[in-house]
This record gives C-alpha cells, structure tokens and sequence, in this order.
C-alpha cells in the first residue's frame, strides 16, 4: 500500500548527520511540495503510515485488502465484509474538513517553522479561513504538549527559575504580585553555565515550595546535580538532595549562573509578543510547550520529519468543542 513513498524522502530522513551544536538543514519547501503537491495518493500515503503503520486491518473480519472509494473522501471499504474505515477516524484529526495536501502542509509550516507562525499568517499561507487555522494550530499545540509530558528532564547541571507572562496587570503590580500567569522552567546544559540542551516548562499557582516539588517530579536528579536558583527560599528543601547553588544574582554580570535560562525566557515572551501579538490567558500554557517543543528538537534536522509523524501519530479525538473544554479545565485546576 506505501511502495509509492519516494524513496528521496526517507533517504533523506535516515542519511541527514546532525552537528553536535550547529542547526542542521531540515526539508526545504521546494522538496516538500515535489513529493506532495497536487498528489493526493502521496499525501494519503503519508497518513496512512502514520496512523496504521501496519497497513489497514478491518475491524469486522480482520482482512487486510481495501479498496479507497471514490464517491467518498479518504473513506476506505473491506474487499471482504464491504466495511468502511475513515482515514482519520479516532485520531485528532477525525473531523477535518480540509484538503489533505492543505491540511500536510498546514501541519509542515507549523512543525517546521523556528520560532512559531500565527494562525493569522497560517491562513494566509494556506488560503483557508482563520478559525480552521486556529483549530489547527491549537490541535498542534496540544500534541506537542503531549509529546513534552512524555519525558523527563535529565542533565548533570541545571538552571530553575520562574517567570510570568501575559498581558498587563489589572492590579498595576509587578513580580510576584502580578495576576499575570506564573510559570516555572528548568533549563539542562552539558556544562555548568554553558551548552543548554533541553528544558522543561511547568505552568503553576505560583513560585513556592510545593509547586517546585512538582516540578522537580519531571526532572532526575541525585547528589551529583548541580541545580542553579536564584537565591528564592522555595528551593532551600533541595541543599541536601542536590549540589544547590541558590544565591542572589547579579543579572548586570555577563556570566551570571542565570544566563541561559533568562535568555530562554526572554525569547518565549519575544515570540508571543512578536508573532502573536497578545492571546487569552487560558491558552498561554499551549504557547509556552510550543516553545518548549521546538528548543528540544532544534537539532533534529530531516528527522524533524520523524518527530512530526510521531506527535500526529497520537490516535485521540480532539474535536474544537473538546479542545476548548480542555483549555478551560486546565485553566481551573492551575487557578487562572
């Protein structure tokens, strides 16, 4: 059933050697349009090994010959028992409307863009309405959540701080006195203060002992991590499970422990206010895995390719109606 995948494409994703520091290329536009532009059996191809890697198995009578109907979009029916499958039935895609070359390459601009694309230019791109965008978007978002839950935080050295972002404070306060959203981010590097690797990003009540401890769940550690904060006492439960280094910093110093993990902060809420210009309060968290996603697979070059298979490969149902409930019940239990 998938023979006709081109061969360039997986060649590419295999062959593709990744620098240890410098980003590699990832796929160009150009070769992604020549392997799916105005090829619908490529693009179908390209869901049906991500979603049934296996190939197709009727659910009735287990035969594995279908025949794709003609009459109907992306419907396949059982050249056994007559039964009809969905391409996208039970994943999150299940009620698409859109084209499947428009919706491959909706979900490639997405995955593939360095610093993130608004659904406003999404729809502009694809020359489809913004409320399909924004769905899109949001249902991307909430994979590459997913997908960020799926592993733990594990360096030598690491840096933990908490930040807050949204728009401005109705109160007029600042800090930890804000009613914008607070957020703690652990931030791993090979070295201490240098070479950041991956990081990890917890939406939270605020920054105290107990909402540390449920991060420090997400992160391995033992006696010989070093664990950099700056100088907060929801930390002090640490000194005797860690190397703790939790001083007052200088921020004006060039080489303050800090330093990598302001830089991330202050990227994340550069690309909100660049890119997006201002979103709801209960979507930010959406956003901030969004950034997280794309830091920890900045060096993944044609195996990018890979990592967007992996995260739509997620067989849910996420209908607009569920996503908006699910935004609103994660916006209750973290207290927004």
């Amino acid at each position: 059933m998938y023979n006709d995948i081109d061969n360039y494409l997986w060649r590419s994703l295999f062959m593709s050697k990744n620098c240890a520091k410098a980003k590699p290329k990832i796929m160009s536009h150009i070769t992604f349009n020549k392997l799916f532009f105005n090829n619908d059996d490529m693009c179908r191809n390209f869901f049906l090994n991500v979603f049934h890697p296996l190939g197709l198995v009727c659910p009735e009578c287990g035969c594995v010959h279908f025949t794709l109907l003609k009459c109907r979009n992306n419907v396949y029916t059982c050249s056994q028992c007559s039964h009809q499958v969905y391409l996208f039935a039970g994943t999150i895609f299940q009620d698409n409307k859109l084209p499947l070359y428009t919706l491959l390459y909706g979900i490639f601009l997405f995955i593939t863009s360095t610093k993130g694309i608004s659904a406003e230019e999404l729809s502009r791109q694809l020359g489809i309405n913004r409320k399909s965008a924004q769905l899109l978007c949001q249902k991307l978002r909430y994979l590459m959540s997913l997908d960020n839950g799926c592993f733990d935080l594990k360096s030598k050295f690491i840096e933990i701080d908490g930040f807050h972002i949204g728009g401005k404070s109705h109160n007029g306060k600042r800090g930890l006195g804000t009613d914008k959203q607070p957020f703690l981010v652990a931030l791993g590097t090979d070295q201490l203060n240098n070479y950041p690797n991956r990081i990890k990003l917890l939406q939270v009540k605020s920054e105290n002992k107990e909402e540390v401890k449920r991060l420090m769940k997400h992160i391995y550690y033992d006696k010989d991590t070093t664990i950099c904060t700056d100088g907060d006492p929801a930390y002090h439960y640490l000194k005797d499970r860690v190397h703790l280094i939790n001083g007052v910093i200088d921020y004006k110093e060039s080489d303050h422990l800090m330093y990598w993990i302001n830089i991330q902060i202050s990227n994340i809420k550069s690309n909100i206010d660049g890119i997006y210009h201002g979103i709801a309060k209960k979507y930010i968290n959406g956003y901030i895995q969004e950034h997280a996603w794309r830091f920890n697979h900045r060096y993944k070059g044609f195996k990018l390719m890979f990592s967007m298979m992996r995260i739509i490969s997620y067989s849910i149902v996420m209908t607009r109606k569920m996503l908006k409930d699910y935004y609103n019940k994660t916006s209750v239990s973290d207290g927004l």
